[in-house]
């Protein structure tokens, strides 16, 4: 009795831990006011309107995802799309419209598939997530052709893996800013299972395994050195030093794989932000990072050196 106890306690441990996975709990209002002090890009002095794109799921079902549209201060053929993290949203996600919105872009920010105020019951780490953000750019394309000419994607953690992922599979990419990824979904996934006290590893893995066949998604499938490996376009990684979610052996690798794409794409670049914390790099010095992205940027051939500094748009947009 005491085994068949033991091991029906095991398997609830499991399948909790799965769908604890699989379902992060979703950015609301309060929360964002909580931990973020904001509702809307309104709230960071940005105009902005609320759209919904439609897209299908793997089963061929509608899904429909919730973003804002950001436009430029002037005309603008350059629009960046921002990416959340794991159980954030796009009101995290705009903590970074500001930088972009001062280079000129249009911003489209979206809650992903499980996230925010989007449909969807599981987070796929990825694997369809990339689908549905490859199906918003084909329809963001033709509803604003002339403001999306030239595209960037930006990502921060699981957006990272998403912007990364999403880039890899479209030819119509300029650019890729990849803010804390971390190599692969399954290993952040444990990491953050063992800072939270979950069971060991055995468990662990038992339940990425489990996530992946309730999801009918590969977890496993898209590490970021592949991804990274497979874009068609210059690449910008923002790696912090102080990132729980990479070991030194993680670290490592994403920085071999932007120094092997260095023979096709020398616009790359890896900004390695002392003493910032996982995706804190822009709140440890936003006067750096800003410097950093415009470098890339103009190397992208997304931003030219005549055009007016970060800082005076800035200033110019608060009025200073």
């Amino acid at each position: 009795m005491l085994f068949i106890f033991g091991a029906g306690a095991a398997l609830a441990a499991v399948v909790l831990m799965a769908e604890g996975l699989l379902r992060p709990p979703r950015m609301n209002d309060g929360k964002a006011m909580w931990l973020l002090r904001r509702l809307s890009p309104g709230d960071l002095g940005l105009n902005f309107e609320e759209t919904w794109f439609r897209v299908r799921d793997q089963r061929g079902a509608p899904l429909r995802l919730a973003a804002w549209w950001i436009p430029a201060a002037g005309t603008s053929d350059r629009c960046v799309v921002l990416l959340h993290g794991y159980a954030d949203a796009k009101v995290g996600a705009i903590a970074w419209a500001p930088l972009w919105h001062s280079l000129g872009f249009h911003i489209l920010a979206i809650d992903l598939r499980a996230h925010g105020e989007s449909d969807g019951r599981y987070c796929t780490g990825g694997w369809f997530e990339r689908q549905d953000v490859s199906q918003v750019i084909d329809q963001l394309l033709v509803d604003r052709p002339t403001e999306t000419r030239r595209m960037a994607l930006f990502g921060a953690s699981f957006g990272a893996a998403v912007a990364a992922a999403t880039a890899a599979m479209r030819e119509d990419i300029q650019a890729v800013v990849l803010d804390s990824p971390y190599l692969d979904f399954t290993r952040a996934a444990m990491r953050q299972m063992d800072r939270l006290g979950a069971p060991g590893r055995s468990f662990q893995r038992a339940a990425v395994g489990l996530a992946g066949l309730i999801a009918g998604a590969d977890l496993a499938a898209l590490p970021m050195t592949d991804s990274i490996a497979a874009l068609r376009c210059p690449v910008m990684v923002v790696l912090p030093s102080n990132d729980p979610t990479l070991s030194a052996d993680d670290s490592n690798a994403i920085r071999r794989a932007v120094a092997e794409r260095y023979g096709e794409f020398r616009q790359d670049r890896l900004w390695e932000a002392r003493g910032a914390g996982h995706v804190l790099a822009l709140a440890a010095d936003a006067e750096r990072y800003a410097r950093e992205l415009r470098e890339f940027l103009i190397g992208a051939g997304l931003e030219r050196e005549e055009d007016t500094t970060v800082g005076e748009k800035l200033a110019n947009r608060d009025g200073m």
